[in-house]
């Protein structure tokens, strides 16, 4: 888990917050929905569209954060005399790390907003 923070650079602390609100929201949707009494609609409707909302966030950051390392990647590219393509391989790979965060944190939001 360290090593996804440290790999989506400035935006893996802001995603690890985002998963907790996701995680949040969900479990406090799901205890409304399995109470003994009818829970209010309204209520939990906004639970519901704010679990879209704060997943929708997280795949927008996890992008923000791709095109800053990778920007950050080609800066560091375009300054080096020589290079191998590994390391370049290496760079993008590791750039591709806060989007795959993100969208992993949008599908479990809208996959426990479909169930």
């Amino acid at each position: 888990m360290s090593n996804l923070i440290r790999f989506s650079g400035p935006y893996g602390y802001f995603l690890v917050l985002l998963a907790l609100v996701v995680l949040f929201v969900t479990v406090r949707a799901t205890t409304n929905l399995l109470r003994q009494s009818p829970p209010a609609p309204k209520v939990v409707t906004e639970q519901l569209n704010s679990l879209l909302f704060w997943g929708g966030v997280a795949g927008i950051l996890g992008f923000l954060g791709q095109c800053d390392g990778a920007y950050h990647a080609l800066t560091l590219i375009l300054q080096a005399e020589e290079i191998s393509p590994h390391v370049v391989a290496e760079g993008f790979v590791i750039s591709f790390v806060p989007t795959l965060f993100g969208l992993g944190i949008l599908g479990f939001s809208v996959a426990a907003w479909g169930c």
